[in-house]
Formats: structure tokens, C-alpha cells, sequence
């Protein structure tokens, strides 16, 4: 995931082969009007640099009608934030969408992203997640796992691989299990579970 970086818009240029009535800038919380300079060419300039937040910004290209009954074309063109950062040469970025030339001068004040690739991605630390284990193990002395379902799912097997308890110790059938019988793990006995066949996991279990 990139890291999102506020986008600032120094001049904005569209240019069309097509005749457009007017084209609106549309930005989280901001709507403008574009200057129109001659036929097809629409330019506005910020004094103070404009700044967008969010990922991604629009025009609404409003076509001419050229007959009254006609309902005008109207066509938003969507602007990624980060497509504009991380494509821009000599503080410019160029494209054509619709039909519609596109150019947005940057401030020098823009930032560029970071790339996907080189976002923070690290896992945590042996180290760390021996902390993390320590501070559980602190707060809860004995941890309560309770396994249920259908004879036959599997569950002895779960029980034995993860927990290191054997067949003979966990394989009784789900009729005569016992909720409230436990079974501790020779691995650590912190673990302690409780096995049950799927009707029988509203029964009580006394917690130590």
C-alpha cells in the first residue's frame, strides 16, 4: 500500500478537440469552475498552490448541446493522486483521457510517494513477539481451548498435532465426552482443552 501525500496544484490545462461547455474541477470538499481561454482550451492558474487530499480528484466534462431537446454529455474523468506523483516529469504530469489533454503543474512543495515496494512492510522481531508472549502469558495463567464438532471431523488429530496430546488421551468419541474434562498439553501445560462433541458445547466448564 502507498502512502498517500497531499497533492499541490500549481496550473491545471485541458485541451479538447471536441466543444465543451464548461469543465468542473471536483476535489474532497472543493468544486471550481475551469477558465475557459479560447474555443477548446481550458486553464486555470493558483496563486496560492492548490492543495488536494484523498486519493483522487475528478473533472466533469460538460459537452455543448446542439440542439435544444438534447440533454448535454457529461463525462467525469477521475485523476488518481498517486498516479500523478509518481508519473510527473519537471514538476508536470501529462495524460489524455476522453479525448481530453490533460496537463496539472505541480509546486514545487509536492511531494512524491513511496512506492508499494518500499512501504514499511517488516514483520515484527523474534524478539518482539517473545515480548508480546510474555506480557499474554502475564495477564492469563492458564489459557482455555475449547474444541468442538461432529465424531469424525478431525478434531483428535487438531488436537494431537498442535497440542502434542495422543490419540489415546483425545480420541474418545463425542458421545461420552466430558466438557469438563481436561486435557493438558506435555508441550506447556498453560494450554488446557476442553473437548466436546458439537451438542454438548452448552455444557458448564468450571474455569480455574
Amino acid at each position: 500500500m502507498s502512502i498517500a501525500q497531499p497533492l499541490r496544484i500549481s496550473y491545471i490545462e485541458l485541451r479538447s478537440t471536441k466543444d465543451i461547455e464548461f469543465i468542473e474541477l471536483i476535489t474532497p470538499g472543493y468544486r471550481l469552475n475551469i477558465q475557459q481561454q479560447s474555443k477548446n482550451i481550458f486553464r486555470q492558474h493558483f496563486l496560492q498552490p492548490l492543495t488536494v487530499q484523498g486519493e483522487a480528484f475528478s473533472f466533469s466534462v460538460h459537452r455543448k448541446k446542439w440542439y435544444p431537446s438534447l440533454t448535454p454529455a457529461v463525462k467525469d474523468i477521475q485523476i488518481n493522486v498517486y498516479d500523478v506523483l509518481s508519473n510527473s516529469q519537471a514538476q508536470k504530469f501529462q495524460t489524455i483521457r476522453s479525448k481530453l489533454d490533460i496537463t496539472i503543474g505541480l509546486s514545487p512543495r509536492s511531494t512524491s510517494v513511496i512506492p508499494p515496494a518500499q512501504a514499511d512492510s517488516t514483520p515484527p522481531s523474534v524478539d518482539e513477539l517473545l515480548l508480546a508472549t510474555e506480557e499474554l502469558v502475564g495477564k492469563c495463567r492458564r489459557l482455555r481451548i475449547l474444541v468442538v464438532g461432529q465424531s469424525g471431523v478431525g478434531k483428535s488429530t487438531l488436537i494431537k498435532q498442535t497440542f502434542g496430546i495422543e490419540q489415546s488421551s483425545a480420541g474418545y468419541s463425542a458421545p461420552t465426552a466430558d466438557i469438563e474434562r481436561e486435557l493438558i498439553s506435555p508441550q506447556n501445560d498453560q494450554f488446557v482443552l476442553h473437548r466436546t462433541g458439537r451438542s454438548g458445547w452448552t455444557s458448564r466448564i468450571s474455569y480455574m
